[in-house]
């Protein structure tokens, strides 16, 4: 076989991975077709089907049994208008910030660990592909996909629940703030998974400390309101007070702040730690 042939054959296997040649660009080699073929994965396939009915079911569709199939129940119980705006913002930010941070742990749990088993990673790093750019390509495919399916889709499909339960429409620049707010969230666990997945090799280490800092911070934020200066424990409330025009709770801009921080913190972490993993 001559060297032309192997090239060839190298071609065709990265073809076949939705992959194809691109100039060399020092420390974000091959980037671009990464992010390519990740973003493949969340819309080239069935899987954006799976994950938009998914999400609009468990977010919007238990939004829609608690507005419409309960009151139903007890017609006695009159409620306001303004009542069930506050209660339909209330049902979304909560649900959308803690279904939605326990899907992105699901969702991305495999990014690295997966690709580092089954030799994937190791194959795609021995050709132009720098060890950043791959981190990089799997960090924003999955902002990506946690903006369109997790966020943005169900804050569409709650925007309209919320009219018609309260016939009230909420300021539109005031609900992106907030679903922002609901980004901001989801992005600390991706980044997060991400990290624990360059610096482990199973999933259940990954996966025990990921839900244990977000069940623990609930928690723990109950018995000591410090831990709300330093980890996205009440996000929904501060999206909601974002939305409704609120006073901010205390400790609001701390834990914005600190969300950014350690997202920043976690993807400096990741691309450390896997640029010196040994393949």
């Amino acid at each position: 076989m001559t060297a032309d042939s192997g090239v060839d054959r190298s071609a065709l296997i990265a073809a076949r991975q939705g992959l194809v040649p691109v100039k060399r660009n020092g420390r974000f080699d091959g980037f671009e077709n990464i992010l390519r073929k990740e973003l493949g994965d969340w819309f080239g396939t069935r899987r954006w089907i799976v994950q938009t009915i998914l999400w609009l079911v468990i977010i919007n569709g238990l939004m829609a049994f608690i507005l419409f199939a309960v009151p139903s129940i007890d017609p006695s119980e009159q409620v306001s208008a303004e009542e069930n705006l506050a209660i339909a913002l209330d049902l979304y930010f909560n649900f959308a910030i803690l279904f939605g941070s326990i899907g992105m742990i699901i969702l991305t749990q495999d990014e690295i660990i997966q690709e580092k088993q089954s030799g994937t990673a190791a194959w795609l790093l021995s050709k132009p592909v720098s060890r950043s750019a791959f981190i990089l390509a799997k960090l924003l495919s999955g902002l990506v996909g946690g903006l369109v399916f997790i966020a943005g889709l169900t804050a569409a499909a709650a925007y309209v629940e919320t009219y018609l339960v309260s016939h009230q429409t909420v300021q539109l620049s005031s609900y992106l703030m907030g679903t922002g707010v609901v980004l901001l969230a989801l992005v600390f666990y991706l980044t997060m998974v991400i990290m624990l997945g360059a610096i482990f090799e199973q999933r259940g280490a990954l996966l025990g400390i990921a839900v244990g800092v977000l069940l623990g911070g609930l928690i723990a934020s109950q018995f000591t309101p410090l831990v709300s200066y330093f980890l996205p424990v009440n996000m929904a409330d501060i999206a909601l007070a974002v939305v409704q025009k609120q006073p901010l709770p205390l400790a609001a801009v701390s834990q914005l702040v600190a969300t950014g921080g350690w997202s920043l913190l976690f993807t400096s972490v990741a691309l450390w730690v896997f640029g010196r993993e040994e393949f």
